[in-house]
């Protein structure tokens, strides 16, 4: 799918990931327009996974509140729900090496007709 448009506003780490996506995908001929969403929302969950991730490199996983109490950085759980996301996305394109794993099984079963299928194509007559 060549239509196909990054969101703006990712940062260089989210853009070349998707590109790699974007390319996987068509090369495996699995890209149809109406992956657009999905694919802005992978972006998204993806660009804000990253974000966070760097600024917990630069803050640390923990903050220290007015009254000098230690708690976990608010951007702990956004990133968590970021990963979250981006995994099940993931997922449904076949970009985890599980969901991967289940794909040539998929192609197997697809590729063997069902009885059913079998039984009308053997019978090419018409009936009336």
């Amino acid at each position: 799918m060549s239509n196909f448009k990054l969101p703006t506003g990712l940062n260089k780490e989210t853009r070349d990931y998707m590109k790699d996506v974007i390319s996987h995908l068509t090369e495996a001929g699995v890209m149809e327009n109406v992956d657009t969403a999905a694919l802005n929302m992978l972006a998204r969950c993806y660009d804000t996974f990253v974000l966070a991730s760097k600024q917990l490199e630069t803050d640390g996983l923990t903050v220290r509140s007015d009254r000098g109490n230690i708690s976990e950085h608010p951007l702990v759980k956004v990133r968590k729900d970021a990963i979250t996301q981006s995994i099940k996305i993931m997922t449904e394109f076949g970009l985890t090496a599980k969901s991967r794993a289940k794909l040539p099984q998929m192609e197997n079963a697809d590729s063997e007709l069902s009885p059913l299928e079998q039984f009308v194509k053997s019978n090419n007559r018409e009936v009336r």
